[in-house]
């Protein structure tokens, strides 16, 4: 019996596992294929901004149609959540993409079993390191021990950037089980990094076990120091060339750099030169911020000098600030005994001046042996418009081996050629003597854009048919104004219009509008030198101050009889950019009215009509109101006109004439019955009730004409 039963409950749990296990396969496809839906939904709302993000999401794809449902749950729980959660910047986005994420997760946990909690490591770090060009910047590599795993874990880092350094310490870490320990990552970018984003990735790897993580490395510009206060020392001419005897002079400049204005002291520094005597004027000298200023350096060289090259090295000093500058000494043997003379230096030697500015250079006038004649100063130019030189003043005498100074001027018109220039300034004493320097002039174009000084409108509140004069002040103190524009829109597109100069104004017309737009308007400004500016954007709604136009009204019938409808017809008309007619009621008295009484009118066609009732010999008095969108009222001239009185009803008299008839027929018929039944009094002698209905109706023949015969007739 045993036997038996075993022998059916066999294939029957045989069959049933069949059963189970076609049913699964089927199940577990339809699942698979849900799963690669929602993850290409997943991939779909990353879009192109997040190229990163979405290929980890194409390798979480192909690991579930190869079947490798662990991994990809690996991958989506400990890389694609933490990455969306780092660089998915938008708080909804992030919070629906990680709500999707596990929502897959869990698809894949529903047809994979849990695997066997074997041990393993976890590898994580943070999303993203952000390294300086030039400097570097480290980051923790953490290792989790995964079901008790205690192996050393080997670690490797790679980069996408070839000038990015990286490394680990320590390179191998083993974690205690179910616990954790970090190695450090430090990343060092070389100064010519390209500033960008690179994709980090750091392996872990213990036998058959790896693991990935993956960091993006942001490289940012390195910002400079902010610079510090300091001068610096140069000398013009840097070579001195003086005979035997003789003398000569440079200027020793100190340029402020970075806002310096401090006192700088300067002295000769270098080793004393036998028969040379050197000396520096002013000694100390304070520069302008981010100017400069100037000290001549004087040499005198006895005539027992030997020739050849000396160096002359002066130094500036401003507290802790040290700069030197050299300057070449070259001592000649006259040919001639010395002669007086001078030279002509300039300073600075090259001018960098904006359209409609001005520069200056400093002529200094040398004299050399002892002299100490007036100097005439003039300058030449190639012809250029737009250019103005002077000098101030036009001649000097300089101390004997001494120096004087004049003061070179430019004037650089807003309308005066970008380009290079180059200026002669020319010192003559007498017939023989002659001396010049160059000066370099760049003219550049002037960047400051004009200014729109003010902005108005005539009239402030415009009627839809009137046009909008918008006045502007505008002013330019370097090229000067060029152009200025009104552009104006309606709400559709921006519409430009020239303006004219009047009396200092610049002048623009807007057109009219439709009542009720709301019109734009804003100013354009250009100088010679092509800047541009920008007013802000100004706003009107047009307006509707006109009423609506009411014609001459009409009413039909023109003499209405009494309660007949009297129906008045009237036009009201506004033009065709004005608000429009809104409402138009009929205002009507009578003499037994103590007020006036209202009727809305209603339009068709163009006519608006109204319809007065219930009137009976009077005299009815009407007026028109009209009111149009903007709130307009209008109302035209009274009318009037008179109703008939009532005349005698035909309805009563036809009332009359059966009343009468149904008592003559009720009066016959009762004679009639009296005679049947022998009642009736002798002809001889009507009754008295007969007799007076006679007289009765031969009263009534009398005034009505129209029964006459039928009474006639009874």
């Amino acid at each position: 019996m045993r036997r038996h039963t075993l022998d059916l409950i066999v294939p029957f749990i045989a069959l049933t596992l069949a059963i189970s296990f076609v049913a699964v396969l089927p199940a577990v496809g339809q699942d698979k294929d849900k799963i690669i839906s929602k993850l290409e939904e997943l991939h779909g709302k990353l879009g192109d901004e997040k190229q990163a993000l979405a290929n980890k999401v194409n390798a979480v794809i192909h690991q579930i149609e190869a079947g490798a449902y662990n991994g990809a749950l690996n991958k989506l729980q400990n890389d694609v959540k933490k990455s969306i959660s780092a660089w998915v910047e938008d708080p909804n986005l992030r919070q629906e993409l990680l709500d999707l994420v596990d929502e897959i997760i869990d698809l894949i946990k529903g047809v994979v079993p849990p695997p066997p909690l074997t041990p393993d490591f976890e590898i994580s770090a943070t999303p993203e390191l952000e390294v300086i060009q030039g400097s570097s910047n480290t980051t923790a590599i953490t290792i989790t021990s995964v079901n008790n795993f205690t192996q050393q874990v080997n670690l490797t880092a790679s980069v996408s950037a070839v000038s990015v350094t990286l490394s680990l310490n320590p390179s191998a870490v083993t974690p205690p089980p179910n616990g954790s320990v970090t190695s450090t990552l430090r990343v060092e970018a070389a100064a010519d990094t390209e500033p960008d984003r690179y994709e980090m990735t750091v392996t872990g790897t213990n036998g058959s076990l790896e693991h990935s993580v993956e960091i993006t490395l942001k490289v940012i510009v390195a910002t400079p120091p902010p610079p510090t206060e300091d001068f610096e020392v140069s000398a013009t001419p840097d070579t001195l060339i003086v005979q035997q005897g003789d003398s000569n002079s440079s200027v020793i400049t100190i340029t402020s750099l970075h806002g310096f204005n401090q006192s700088v002291d300067l002295a000769v520094t270098s080793m004393p030169i036998s028969g040379v005597s050197i000396s520096i004027e002013p000694q100390q000298i304070i520069p302008p911020a981010d100017s400069f200023a100037i000290s001549v350096l004087t040499v005198d060289v006895a005539t027992n000098v030997a020739p050849g090259g000396y160096e002359i090295t002066v130094t500036g000093t401003s507290g802790a600030l040290t700069h030197n500058e050299s300057i070449l000494l070259q001592v000649k043997a006259p040919p001639i005994p010395p002669t007086p003379d001078f030279s002509v230096i300039a300073f600075p030697t090259t001018l960098t001046v904006k359209q409609g500015d001005s520069a200056t250079s400093t002529i200094i006038v040398v004299s050399h042996n002892g002299f100490s004649q007036p100097v005439s100063l003039t300058w030449t130019i190639e012809l250029a418009s737009g250019l103005e030189v002077t000098l101030s003043p036009s001649e000097v005498t300089p101390e004997p081996d001494g120096f004087a100074f004049s003061t070179l001027t430019v004037n650089v018109a807003g309308t005066a050629p970008i380009n290079d220039f180059e200026i002669t300034v020319i010192g003559t004493s007498g017939l023989a003597l002659r001396a010049e320097t160059t000066i370099s002039l760049k003219v550049i174009a002037e960047m400051t854009p004009p200014e729109i000084v003010n902005v108005m409108r005539l009239p402030e509140s415009p009627n839809y048919d009137e046009s909008v004069t918008v006045l502007a002040s505008v002013t330019d103190s370097g090229s000067g104004v060029k152009e200025v524009i009104v552009s104006y829109s309606d709400g559709s597109t921006w519409q430009n219009v020239t303006t004219t100069l009047q009396e200092g104004v610049h002048r623009g017309i807007i057109p009219a509008f439709n009542f009720g737009l709301l019109i734009q308007y804003r100013v354009y400004a250009s100088d010679n030198s092509g800047n541009w500016a920008t007013s802000s954007v100004y706003f009107y709604r047009v307006v509707d101050r006109d009423a609506p136009e009411i014609g001459v009204p009409s009413w039909s019938p023109e003499q209405p009889a009494a309660n007949e409808k009297i129906t008045v017809n009237v036009t009201v008309t506004e033009p065709e950019a004005a608000s429009g007619v809104d409402r138009v009621i009929l205002w009507y008295t009578n003499k037994t009215l103590v007020v006036w009484q209202p009727i809305a009118m209603t339009q068709s066609l163009g006519n608006w009509t109204a319809s007065i009732t219930g009137q009976s010999d009077t005299t009815v008095e009407f007026k028109i109101e009209a009111y149009d969108m903007a709130g307009n009222k209008t109302q035209s001239d009274a009318q009037e006109f008179t109703v008939a009185p009532p005349g005698f009803p035909l309805s009563l008299i036809l009332a009359a004439i059966i009343a009468i008839g149904a008592i003559i027929g009720g009066s016959a018929y009762y004679v009639r019955r009296r005679q049947r039944r022998g009642t009736v009094s002798s002809p001889t002698h009507p009754p008295p009730a007969t007799t007076s209905l006679k007289r009765a109706l031969k009263t009534h023949n009398d005034r009505s004409v129209g029964s006459k015969g039928y009474l006639r007739l009874l």
